[in-house]
């Protein structure tokens, strides 16, 4: 009994541990100078902000409530909401009232978290998932979010001038201009995501091959000579 209790309170340790990290990369984004930046002067300050709230907040929170929920959510909703809600915040006439009114401004963060929470929960097992969604399937989701987030920053890098309004007659974060504020946020944005997905995607490829090596042979193979 003793053992049990024991690993149970590490577990909750280790449960808690990754949460925190989720609260406070949420505080830091909210109440650091990259707020202020965010909204007033820097395209590229905003999307680190986002990447904050949107997506490692929610890979924290998410692995740090593993097998929670067992209701089964299936990554053919999960998906397609997280890509759906990205788009239309970032939608010209949408992002542009997130800037100038605090409520909406508000929402967009709480709805980045929410979809973020939905497209790792299947990755992680916060739910229960189908079973044709193993790893291998995990690794095609991977690939399919490192896909959007590919062509999303292409277009802040490629696009010719200043998307959104508000910053392009402002000097971008270390004297940018609105433009090369907004490349720099496309970059962070592919960057962030590339070594995120890759990360993810190498833990399950160790979990694929620890589980073969610790596959148990079948009663009637024949041993090696």
């Amino acid at each position: 009994m003793i053992p049990r209790r024991g690993g149970r309170k590490l577990g909750n340790v280790r449960g808690a541990l990754p949460v925190g990290i989720a609260a406070v990369l949420v505080a830091g984004a909210q109440a650091s100078p990259l707020a202020h930046w965010a909204d007033t002067r820097s395209f590229a300050a905003h999307m680190a902000q986002h990447l904050l709230v949107g997506d490692l907040a929610p890979l924290a929170f998410v692995i740090g409530l593993r097998r929670t929920v067992r209701r089964i959510v299936s990554p053919l909703l999960t998906w397609p909401v997280w890509i759906a809600n990205l788009a239309v915040w970032h939608v010209p006439v949408v992002y542009e009232a997130a800037l100038h009114h605090e409520v909406v401004h508000a929402f967009q963060h709480v709805a980045l978290f929410a979809a973020g929470v939905l497209l790792w929960t299947p990755v992680f097992g916060l739910a229960a998932t189908p079973r044709w969604f193993d790893d291998p399937a995990r690794l095609f989701y991977l690939l399919l979010t490192m896909f959007a987030g590919v062509v999303l920053g292409a277009i802040f890098l490629w696009w010719p001038h200043a998307i959104y309004s508000t910053y392009a007659p402002a000097r971008g974060l270390a004297g940018l201009s609105a433009r090369g504020d907004q490349r720099a946020g496309g970059g962070l944005m592919l960057l962030e995501g590339t070594i995120v997905v890759f990360a993810v995607a190498g833990w399950i490829v160790w979990r694929i091959f620890h589980a073969d090596a610790f596959t148990p042979a079948e009663p009637n193979a024949s041993p090696s000579p």
